[in-house]
């Protein structure tokens, strides 16, 4: 079908207000459940309970309204994170405290509900490989949200929490491999690390990023 050509002076339909976030989480449900290549645009106008002619108003095309809907999950997944991370360097009053409340959100494999989230995300970059088309704009996603991070890490280091030496962006990158990788613990089972033996090595690792103490 082609796509809804706005006119000049055209009228928005009457829909519901929300009816593009309800497209997009539709739409999401649908690739996390069963693929990209099971979106098909009358199961989502059916299931949200609104004309074709109402989803062309918000996405020019099916591929289109699939790129809103993996964007949003990554935008999703990411900010929780980078919220974290911002709020524990603007509350903390010193490394210790500040290393207390970055990790969980660096990577707790022992929060259920972040575990699920991981495996979402894993699955929507693996699913994206397979589609060309979709690549490029996970990686342009993945890329903002990179910087996002690298913006944090350079506040960091004006703020002396991390080391001078450090490249933010190298650091950025490790972080985000290390939230992605620790979903490892999850398929472990009883070979798995204990939490305190896992908590141990990230404080560990994270400590290494601050600058050494300095001499009273």
């Amino acid at each position: 079908m082609a796509a809804h050509k706005k006119k000049p002076g055209e009228k928005q339909p009457r829909v519901n207000t929300d009816s593009r976030g309800q497209l997009i989480d539709v739409t999401l449900r649908v690739i996390l459940e069963q693929g990209v290549d099971a979106v098909r645009i009358d199961d989502i106008v059916a299931e949200v309970g609104v004309t074709k002619g109402s989803l062309y108003w918000h996405f020019e095309d099916r591929e289109a309204l699939v790129k809103a809907a993996l964007t949003e999950h990554i935008r999703r997944l990411s900010a929780e994170t980078l919220t974290g991370v911002s709020e524990a360097l603007d509350e903390s009053s010193g490394q210790d405290d500040y290393l207390a409340r970055v990790a969980p959100f660096i990577a707790d494999p022992y929060d259920a509900e972040q575990v699920r989230d991981r495996w979402g995300k894993l699955a929507i970059l693996v699913e994206t490989r397979n589609h060309p088309e979709l690549l490029e704009m996970m990686r342009d996603v993945q890329g903002r949200n990179i910087d996002l991070f690298v913006e944090l890490m350079t506040q960091a280091q004006k703020a002396g929490v991390l080391r001078q030496d450090l490249d933010p962006r190298a650091v950025a990158a490790a972080l985000n491999a290390m939230y992605l990788g620790s979903n490892v613990i999850d398929m472990l089972g009883d070979s798995a690390p204990t939490p305190d033996a896992w908590w141990g090595l990230i404080t560990f690792f994270i400590g290494t990023l601050f600058p050494p103490p300095t001499d009273a």
